[in-house]
């Protein structure tokens, strides 16, 4: 029986150019047998190249049946006929179609990638060398196409289409850009194939001379097959000597038994698959470092950016939070209220009703507080020497500091032998240490003058810095209270209390109030057991002090509670506020990255036509090509993600070492920005991708 390859019955194409309707093909019928040596001839236009791209199932027939080793090709959907081109289907063309920048040892071994028979590079490359050697170039193989003459890559190409071992090779125009001699010597290779390993060969040419080398001549004409002649001596010669020396046992290890095709596609692991689109993006990606990595700047900008501005603004935090502990936690202030002075509210602070007794009271009545303090304050000078100074003079409870966070550098602080004795001692701040020891001389023992009083230095505060309102926390020096109640700050009577403004006056701070009578205070600090119990505190503190002073619910009260908690919270509210409107502008990076990565791509499926055709011709599926071009997005998406992590915790690092500002790395920082980039490059490389995958085999080949 006859053993046909290809039968092809009433074959029609036509083409839609605008509105005029080309037919292509008008009706052929064609039959090849196994091992036939055939040649295509015809003008141009004659239909040859679109018969050829029908056989190779590169191009869809209108109308007529296709049959190839007995299969409907018609009844194939576009995986099977991608498996069908890879597997027994080689392609031979006349602008070699090779991969730039890629060796004649990968060149050759592109159809493995996507073949199910052969998974592994090892086994991969051993195919290819095997090919390369039984064409003759077995020294070459790691030479790039740029550094092959035009034969040497013409046989690149036949190798490359002879990998897989297939039924059928088809060479359109495989000598066109060949000088005679070479031509010659590309078509004495595929005759001596055809006559050896019994390989089926389809040669489109429009040259008299190259279709004498076939065994069959068809020629075509307006898409009609008008002549096929058979020849019983088709003209051949032999292969090179170093390629007929070397080509037995190179052909044994490419070809093996032809077998019918099959509907049926066998399951690829997932594994497998991935590996096989990861090499391939890689060395995509290989093949344009320098545009690759420019690509992946916009990333890696954005990624650095965000991981250095989240932590900035977490730095931020901290530093709000810290200013926030120095002023003490769980804490309320009482403060001086109003009074009515022939029924206008003089303002805050004109009322001096917070008393010793109140504080004694609001600790020992409040259950839900823990500690209380109180202070006398005043601006007065501070005198050493030659040296002077105008600070803030607080006389203070014994338990004031630790409610307000305050903390010892040197010596001791106010102890309560020192408020029973109303003892001439003083503990100064940093500020003013500075401002009298101007040498730096220790502090401790030294007599100084605070407001005409010579007091002891016993201790020097630790630094708190400035203040949320940016005031200089640390200009201050503290009294026992009973030193600054009785001696200090003196004592004033009662009907002096509606002009404590214009008798001491102070900076516009609601904290420097200072009644100057006898067993009245500035503010009261009360300290709540803890956070979640400082607003029961302040109802209790507001109860006891109304019931003390007699004010009922529709009385102005003459004292004000403030909760520094709200404070903190409305400042670490802000401040978060100002890191989220830092990762939103480091995210626009992310996002103009990722249009960069957009624009590369879609230069790139442009720029790669032809070889997008050239990978579905050996094989390549519309759903390999499409996870390639998504591949490449995300590994240089991700590439440069991980590089501006890198920079971004550099950057942050950088900062804190020489700035002194805490930045601390966040790790969800990190993670977001990992995210990010792998999003950006699926988001904005899926348009690209698809736009590639959606490419027609046979219009991509013959793209320019």
């Amino acid at each position: 029986m006859v053993d046909l390859v290809i039968d092809v019955r009433n074959l029609t194409r036509t083409f839609a150019v605008g509105d005029v309707q080309v037919r292509a093909l008008r009706g052929v019928d064609l039959a090849i047998e196994r091992g036939e040596f055939v040649a295509i001839m015809g003008s141009s236009g004659s239909g040859k190249s679109t018969l050829m791209a029908i056989l190779g199932c590169l191009d869809p027939p209108t109308g007529g049946r296709y049959y190839l080793e007995g299969v409907d090709v018609a009844g194939l959907n576009e995986p099977q006929l991608a498996k069908l081109r890879g597997e027994r289907l080689g392609f031979v063309f006349q602008s070699f179609n090779l991969l730039a920048r890629t060796s004649a040892i990968e060149n050759v071994a592109l159809p493995l990638f996507y073949s199910e028979r052969v998974s592994e590079r090892r086994d991969r490359m051993e195919k290819a060398r095997a090919a390369l050697k039984l064409l003759g170039l077995a020294e070459r193989e790691n030479n790039t196409p740029a550094q092959l003459s035009g034969g040497q890559q013409q046989r690149v190409a036949i190798a490359r289409a002879l990998i897989n071992g297939p039924s059928v090779l088809f060479a359109d125009e495989p000598t066109g850009n060949l000088d005679t001699r070479t031509s010659h010597e590309i078509m004495e290779t595929l005759a001596s194939l055809n006559r050896d390993q019994g390989v089926t060969i389809i040669v489109v040419t429009h040259e008299q001379d190259i279709a004498e080398f076939a065994g069959r001549i068809i020629t075509m004409r307006d898409g009609l097959i008008v002549s096929d002649v058979r020849r019983e001596a088709p003209a051949s010669s032999q292969l090179p000597a170093s390629a007929e020396a070397k080509g037995s046992s190179a052909a044994a290890a490419i070809f093996h038994p032809t077998s019918a095709v099959s509907a049926r596609l066998p399951r690829v692991s997932t594994f497998a698959f991935a590996s096989m689109i990861v090499s391939a993006a890689v060395a995509a990606i290989a093949r344009n470092k320098l545009r690759s990595a420019l690509t992946m700047l916009g990333v890696f900008i954005g990624v650095a950016a965000l991981i250095a501005m989240v932590a900035v603004g977490d730095g931020a935090n901290a530093a709000v939070r810290k200013q926030i502990e120095s002023l003490g936690t769980n804490l309320a202030v009482v403060l001086p209220g109003a009074v009515l002075t022939g029924g206008a509210r003089v303002g805050f602070g004109s009322a001096s009703t917070l008393t010793v007794a109140d504080a004694q009271a609001i600790r020992r009545e409040a259950a839900t507080v823990s500690l209380v303090a109180y202070l006398m304050r005043q601006m007065g000078q501070v005198q050493l020497g030659a040296q002077n100074w105008t600070t803030n003079i607080q006389a203070v409870s014994v338990n004031y500091p630790p409610v307000t966070n305050w903390s010892i550098a040197a010596g001791r602080g106010v102890t309560p032998e020192d408020e029973r004795r109303a003892a001439l001692v003083v503990v100064i701040g940093q500020t003013v240490y500075k401002q009298l020891f101007t040498h730096g001389e220790d502090p401790l023992g030294a007599m100084i003058l605070v407001k005409g009083f010579p007091l002891r230095v016993v201790g020097l505060l630790a630094a708190k810095g400035q203040s949320m309102w940016g005031q200089d926390q640390d200009d201050l020096v503290m009294i026992p209270f009973k030193t600054g109640e009785q001696k200090v700050l003196g004592v004033a009577s009662p009907n002096q209390a509606t002009n404590l403004t214009a008798l001491y006056p102070l900076p516009p701070n609601p904290f420097n109030l200072q009644p100057r009578l006898a067993g009245y205070v500035n503010s009261i600090y009360v300290q709540a057991a803890a956070q979640d119990k400082i607003k029961t505190a302040i109802d209790e503190i507001n109860q006891i002090l109304m019931r003390r002073h007699r004010i009922k619910p529709t009385d102005v009260k003459d004292f004000d509670i403030r909760n520094l908690s709200q404070i903190a919270e409305t400042a670490e509210g802000s401040s978060r506020i100002m890191a989220v409107l830092l990762a939103i502008v480091a995210s626009i990076s992310l996002v103009v990255g990722g249009i960069g990565i957009m624009n590369i791509l879609l230069v790139s499926v442009t720029e790669r036509t032809r070889e997008i055709g050239l990978r579905m011709a050996v094989g390549a599926r519309r759903l390999h090509v499409l996870a390639q071009f998504l591949a490449e997005a995300v590994l240089i998406s991700v590439s440069g993600g991980v590089a501006g992590i890198l920079a971004g915790i550099t950057i942050s690092e950088a900062i804190a070492l020489f700035s002194r500002w805490s930045s601390p790395v966040s790790f969800a920082a990190i993670a977001i920005g990992f995210a990010f980039s792998a999003a950006v490059g699926i988001f904005f490389g899926y348009y690209p991708a698809r736009k590639a995958a959606r490419l027609d085999p046979i219009q991509a080949l013959r793209y320019e």
